[in-house]
């Protein structure tokens, strides 16, 4: 099979990275996350402030200092996701949604190294694959992120691909997607905010009738992430896009309370609620 250049270049990038020491990480991610706060530190702060508004101002600081530390690690994460430490909890939940032979799908929210819980199912002889960006904003940095992914040895599928998607809960796959980020495919309110999320992994759960699970990290004081697995049993409505959305709702709704249980591993610099034009508008 032809390699181009640029995948070897990138190949060969992550695992240079792979053997840095960790006080070239611990560098790198301090530099990053203090310049990540300081460009969106003021769309975290209005974040945090919109979705938990009896937060006071010093805890809010608190709680994005430490997010865009936490975030920066996630991405920094992935050249050495081999060695990051971690606990797998619930391995019997997902072994019985596995057992029912219809592939699994996984439901994912953004706390904690990406794809981890991924490689520790692979580890444990599970048949997984996750859906990862297409790549078209920023090719290279794809690029990096499909050979650190492969390092890892996780299967993965290119978004905009749902043949991809059903393929693989055929052949049994157990597939992960995040659901908690903007897309345009099914309107939900997220903290009480109107806005839109994935409903893919909802559709296609229903669809092939495979069993879901919630599932999102924690992390413990030794430093040590916690991988939690949550069975999510669908409650049909009386017509499947209602069903759809209903369900999607309850998953988002599941998202918040772990959010509001650890703010600080969660993703606030990110733009969720759209609130760059909004910010600048009224300053």
């Amino acid at each position: 099979m032809f390699t181009s250049w640029k995948e070897v270049a990138a190949e060969r990038t992550v695992s240079a990275l792979s053997y840095l020491p960790d006080v070239f990480w611990n560098g790198i991610g301090q530099a990053g996350a203090w310049l990540l706060d300081r460009q969106k530190g003021h769309i975290a702060r209005a974040s945090i402030k919109l979705a938990m508004p009896d937060i006071d101002p010093q805890r809010s600081h608190q709680i994005a200092r430490e997010a865009a530390r936490h975030s920066l690690n996630y991405v920094l994460s992935l050249p050495r996701l081999k060695h990051t430490r971690y606990q797998l909890h619930n391995l019997t939940t997902v072994q019985e949604a596995v057992a029912e032979d219809r592939g699994v799908i996984i439901i994912s929210l953004h706390t904690g190294p990406p794809d981890l819980g991924t490689m520790a199912l692979t580890q444990e002889g599970i048949q997984t694959k996750t859906v990862i960006g297409a790549g078209k904003q920023s090719p290279w940095l794809n690029s990096l992120g499909r050979s650190a992914l492969q390092r890892a040895g996780i299967q993965f599928i290119q978004r905009g691909n749902p043949i991809a998607v059903l393929q693989a809960i055929k052949q049994k796959y157990a597939v992960f997607l995040y659901s908690d980020m903007r897309a345009k495919e099914m309107p939900v309110t997220f903290f009480g905010q109107k806005t839109s999320a994935p409903a893919s992994g909802i559709y296609t759960a229903m669809l092939s009738k495979s069993p879901i699970l919630f599932h999102y990290c924690t992390l413990a004081d030794n430093g040590e992430w916690q991988l939690h697995f949550e069975r999510f049993d669908i409650e049909l409505k009386d017509n499947r896009n209602n069903s759809v959305q209903h369900n999607l709702q309850r998953l988002i709704y599941k998202m918040e309370a772990v959010i509001r249980e650890h703010p600080e591993l969660w993703i606030w610099h990110y733009d969720r609620f759209k609130l760059k034009k909004k910010i600048r508008k009224h300053e």
